[in-house]
């Protein structure tokens, strides 16, 4: 589908990187809103969000660790299945390491400036039971 518009785009090392850090952060703002509104957006990004509630220890040490354990495990099925490494670049490793740390940061700015309330809060809903 998008193949047909997809190869027009630059591919130097300077666009590259541009295009890594554009969806770098718009992946860590769409999380961040997702964790922060409750929503179950991002399936992956809920056993941390949950994870961390539970242990009450903070989200973006349980989201580091989440997401390099998960590394390490997709290295090693995919270096025992094809014999060799395939598919994982440096900003795979970056953002796996760093996007718990700026995902955390988002956070707190959003409850610094924002506050998400569910319908029910907002118009006092009463609860059937």
């Amino acid at each position: 589908m998008y193949e047909s518009w997809i190869n027009l785009l630059p591919v130097s090392l300077a666009w590259c990187v541009l295009y890594f850090v554009i969806s770098y952060v718009l992946i860590c703002i769409g999380i961040a809103l997702s964790n922060w509104c409750g929503l179950p957006i991002i399936p992956t990004d809920l056993f941390p969000r949950e994870l961390s509630q539970i242990t009450k220890a903070s989200y973006a040490k349980i989201k580091i660790s989440f997401d390099a354990i998960c590394l390490i495990v997709t290295l090693c099925m995919t270096f025992f299945a094809f014999g060799y490494e395939e598919g994982i670049g440096i900003g795979t490793v970056l953002a796996a390491l760093t996007m718990g740390k700026v995902i955390g940061l988002l956070g707190t700015w959003l409850d610094r400036h924002f506050t998400f309330a569910t319908f029910r809060q907002l118009h006092r809903v009463p609860v059937e039971k």
